[in-house]
């Protein structure tokens, strides 16, 4: 099992407009639809996605990050919840894949590079 986590906030919305479909806030469809793209890439096991209640960025749904011990953190704002997992999917392989979480930036895709808030450095280590 990985280090890899990747914290997707399932409260957010569809859009601004829009909270839920059918019962289904846009956060949760989106959580759904990693858990699919994740297990097509073989990556279940790799990385752990932990549903949170609120990553306080409502303005700009959905909200995403993704962190491992002594790798950087990604904090993604605005992903698609219809059409995000795929980037997202496909950016924690890239990410898995090295050992201090830095995917050269011409490698990401351009939904992930659009939606990147902020890179952050790894917790230090005592």
């Amino acid at each position: 099992m990985s280090e890899t986590t990747l914290m997707v906030c399932a409260l957010c919305r569809f859009s601004a407009q829009e909270r839920s479909r059918n019962g289904v806030a846009g956060g949760q469809y989106l959580i759904d639809q990693l858990r699919q793209a994740l297990a097509s890439r073989q990556l279940q096991d790799a990385v752990k996605i932990e549903p949170l209640r609120c990553m306080a960025g409502c303005h700009q749904p959905c909200n995403v990050s993704i962190a491992a011990p002594g790798k950087l953190t990604f904090i993604f704002s605005g992903v698609a919840p219809t059409t995000g997992a795929a980037s997202v999917s496909e950016f924690c392989q890239q990410y898995a894949a090295t050992t201090d979480g830095r995917v050269p930036y011409g490698d990401r895709s351009l939904a992930i590079r659009r939606a990147t808030a902020f890179v952050l450095p790894p917790l230090p280590t005592p």
